[in-house]
């Protein structure tokens, strides 16, 4: 079944859903989990146009790590409370690149979707979609 499971989050009331789910299928199938939380450089849209202070663009990437850190540790304890092992890794790098790449050590991805419709998704993109139709590995999307 599936004994390594990688489960992407953002820290949002979405990816919650997503967990429990995740959780659950290592429960039943004594299996593992890794926590991902991609850390994209918020500075990187704008380049094009003006390149930020170094040290306001530092700040900025140290608060983000500490906000995931912070997550990350609050989802793996809430996985050990659960009984399962859980790990967790943070990449630098576009969600849909590092989520894609992290899942290929994995028998699957455990994933929330936020539901976006109409212009919100033309405009925001989809990083499950993206996920989803790019991806090796199995994906259980878990609706929003």
């Amino acid at each position: 079944m599936f004994k390594r499971i990688l489960i992407p989050t953002d820290g949002s009331e979405f990816g919650e859903k997503a967990l429990a789910q995740g959780l659950d299928l290592a429960k039943v199938s004594g299996g593992e989990v890794t926590l991902l939380y991609a850390l994209e450089d918020p500075t990187a849209p704008y380049r094009a146009y003006t390149a930020p202070p170094p040290e306001y663009s530092e700040l900025l990437r140290s608060e983000l790590r500490s906000e995931a850190e912070t997550t990350l540790k609050h989802l793996s304890a809430r996985a050990k409370s659960q009984g399962v092992c859980a790990k967790t890794l943070i990449i630098e790098e576009h969600p849909v690149t590092a989520i894609l790449e992290a899942a290929k050590n994995y028998d699957l991805v455990v994933m929330a979707t936020h539901n976006r419709k109409g212009i919100d998704r033309v405009m925001m993109g989809s990083v499950t979609d993206k996920v989803l139709h790019n991806c090796s590995t199995p994906v259980l999307v878990v609706r929003g």
